[in-house]
């Protein structure tokens, strides 16, 4: 994805602690101003005072403030006789004893909603939390971290150029703080200049830049409990990971997480979707939706908006992000994408006096509503998907080819509608099939179910991991780009790739047997070599011997995260 380029300089604060848990659910409420990028400033404005509680209601027919009166006399009775009242009061007939009530039955409570049970099998599955093996997990980061994305605290704002073992995450490990003794993290996922982890408890904790609300927590004006009337340093509390602890509140197990630039996305394992961050385009800020510009806090989205039938409820199966949009994929086939659509990524029209309207979500269809889709993913400003027949769809920015419809000419520089794949539906794969889709800002990769991985789009500086003599380069249009996929070859054929990660310039993916591989442009380390370029593939974890294994990758806008397990 586009990495936000900075020249921040390291802070030179000695290390110290994470901000106590107290201290940052009480700041969860309060919503900081942006600050901007350009100055980084360790003066924080004060947060704006929320506004305050209305006075509680009165209660129906209570008086307020009245004071107690006298009946006044009846007027026509003033004149009458003594004798005659007297005389009325004998013929009166007695009163009858007042019959007392009895007592108002206290309301029953209402029955609780009775718990959704799905009867009709679901196209696409619930999000499931990964099997638990032994040892756990451990995170590596490499590239660049100068704004805490590494998570490493305020005096490791550095570059690596080769995956380095990440000291903290192995103290929460060996203290039990993601788990049980000894476990690890599940997921990871590589913002513009954050990061995300999931935990063996599902629990998403946040570092990084949070000048527009990418972390999913409060950063700024936080109260220091140790200190009445001082704050937490903000450096500190964005350059360590944190837990989303609202989320955490709330009991949301996190299975799957998604991020863009600053647009951020989480998925439980009831199917339920939060979101919280911001949208950007091109002039700048877009915001997060209609009237609101940074959402700091995570949020429900589509969820009451989804089919909700007796025995079949529709939920949240997978998510997937750009730069500056998201891809929702359903249980029951649909897709929905919101965010910024200039370049047509959003699979729909969206008017440039009314972009705001882009960030409400709305489905896409595959060529017609009879195609539900398998598989979603998404590059820079391009999308892709997977049908349930096995061929792929592509729209959005197409300008050097990356979209993969055989065409990169001025008509289709950008795809306003999803657009068949031609070269990689089931029948040109000879029944092979697309799993997994992830792109950069002018190329893509795919995935089949056999292991094989094709490429399309910019070439010029190693992304699409061919040699200069591959004869894809023969007959190409353009000496900068191929417009139709190509496969990309390893060293080892008989070891599969399983899963793969683009970023803006550079690819990595991960074997079976847990080989780790490198190609593409990586300017400030985030290749994990020491070369600023790699035309193909390049082992930089080892498949035989070596002492750790690579499970999965992510890679940000200027910085990668891997998941490595101690053989």
């Amino acid at each position: 994805m586009e990495p936000r380029r900075s020249t921040r300089a390291a802070s030179a604060k000695p290390p110290s602690k994470p901000a106590p848990k107290a201290a940052l659910k009480k700041a969860t409420s309060e919503k900081p101003p942006s600050r901007a990028r350009a100055a980084v400033s360790k003066k924080r404005a004060a947060s704006p005072e929320g506004d305050p509680s209305p006075p509680p209601k009165r209660a129906k027919g209570e008086e307020q403030n009245v004071a107690p009166t006298k009946a006044k006399p009846n007027s026509k009775a003033t004149g009458k006789s003594a004798a005659e009242h007297a005389k009325r009061s004998r013929t009166t007939k007695p009163k009858l004893a007042p019959v007392p009530e009895q007592e108002t039955p206290a309301a029953e409570p209402k029955p609780s909603k009775p718990a959704h049970v799905q009867v009709k099998p679901y196209l696409n599955p619930l999000p499931s939390p990964p099997e638990k093996v032994r040892p756990g997990l451990q995170l590596f980061v490499w590239g660049a971290g100068n704004f805490g994305q590494f998570g490493l605290g305020p005096d490791a704002l550095d570059e690596f150029d080769k995956p380095k073992k990440h000291s903290w995450a192995e103290k929460q490990m060996q203290e039990g703080a993601f788990g049980e003794e000894g476990a690890g993290l599940e997921e990871v996922a590589g913002g513009g200049m954050h990061s995300l982890f999931i935990d063996e408890k599902g629990t998403i904790w946040s570092c990084g830049l949070n000048d527009d609300a990418a972390l999913g927590r409060v950063t700024q004006n936080v109260p220091d409990p140790n200190k009445p009337g001082s704050f937490l340093d903000i450096d500190e509390l964005s350059s360590f990971p944190h837990p989303l602890q609202t989320l955490v509140d709330e009991g949301f197990r996190a299975v799957k997480i998604a991020t863009g630039d600053s647009i951020c996305a989480a998925v439980n394992d009831k199917g339920e979707l939060r979101v919280w961050g911001s949208f950007r385009v091109n002039e700048g800020s877009l915001g997060f939706a209609n009237g609101l510009k940074h959402q700091f806090i995570p949020v429900s989205i589509l969820n009451e908006s989804l089919s909700h039938r007796p025995g079949d409820a529709e939920k949240i199966s997978d998510i997937t992000a750009g730069v500056n949009h998201l891809l929702v994929l359903t249980t029951h086939g649909n897709i929905y994408t919101w965010g910024a659509g200039e370049q047509a990524q959003l699979g729909r029209k969206v008017l440039e006096r009314r972009k705001i309207h882009g960030t409400v979500p709305e489905k896409v269809s595959l060529g017609s509503r009879t195609r539900k889709a398998k598989v979603i993913g998404a590059g820079s400003f391009h999308s892709f998907a997977v049908d349930d027949k096995g061929d792929v769809w592509g729209w959005g920015l197409n300008s050097m080819g990356q979209v993969g419809i055989g065409s990169a000419s001025e008509e289709d520089a950008q795809v306003q509608l999803p657009t068949k794949v031609e070269r990689l539906s089931k029948e040109a794969l000879d029944g092979d099939v697309v799993v997994q889709i992830s792109g950069g800002e002018h190329h893509t990769l795919f995935l089949t179910q056999s292991g094989k991985v094709f490429a399309v789009g910019r070439s010029n500086a190693g992304q699409i991991g061919l040699p200069d003599d591959d004869p894809a380069f023969k007959d190409r249009a353009d000496p900068d780009f191929v417009t139709e996929p190509v496969q990309v070859k390893f060293p080892d054929d008989d070891d599969p790739v399983v899963h793969i990660s683009v970023g803006t310039h550079n690819n990595l993916a991960t074997t079976k047997d847990g080989a780790l591989y490198c190609w593409g442009q990586g300017t400030q380390g985030e290749l994990g070599v020491s070369d600023v370029e790699v035309k193909t593939p390049r082992m930089i974890v080892r498949r035989e011997g070596g002492s750790w294994a690579a499970i999965k990758v992510a890679c940000g806008g200027q910085h990668t995260l891997g998941l490595f397990r101690k053989k």
